[in-house]
């Protein structure tokens, strides 16, 4: 039985190239979150089209396979990058499909101004019977600082 579940939405490859560092630093299995819709290439683009489903509270739907082995992972690790202040709806739509009573969730987030407290915040709120820990902003990131994280 796995401990730990590695979820992570990344829309550049910058949020998965962490987890995928972190998943080898504690080996553990990762989850990608996939939406059905594509986001624009451009980070202009990005910023206008999340700020929409900000404004409407729009979730996108989810591609990614539902999780049916969730009860087995004490320990979730979820990562993303942080949009307008917070996690993506994207991440909103895959914590509202899963019960996450009684597990640990540990927010990681790639960001570049912005900290994890808005997010994590977020999470806490969806994720009410759950312990959410302190999210860290881990655009780098090393073993040490993993294994002192997940202490």
């Amino acid at each position: 039985m796995q401990d730990t579940l590695i979820a992570y939405f990344s829309k550049s490859g910058r949020t998965r190239k962490i987890a995928e560092q972190i998943a080898n630093e504690i080996n553990a299995p990762l989850h990608e979150i996939l939406t059905e819709k594509t986001y624009p290439r451009t980070y202009f683009m990005t910023i206008l089209e999340s700020r929409r489903e900000f404004k409407r509270n729009e979730k996108p739907k989810l591609a990614s396979p539902k999780i049916e082995e969730l009860d087995s992972f004490r320990r979730i690790i979820l990562g993303f990058p942080i949009w307008f202040w917070t996690c993506p709806m994207a991440v909103v739509s895959w914590l509202e499909e899963y019960d996450f009573t009684g597990k640990e969730i540990y927010p990681f987030c790639t960001s570049g101004s912005s900290s994890c407290d808005k997010a994590t915040a977020k999470i806490r709120e969806l994720c009410p019977g759950s312990t959410v820990h302190d999210g860290i902003k881990a655009n780098t990131i090393d073993g040490a600082r993993i294994r002192e994280w997940l202490k």
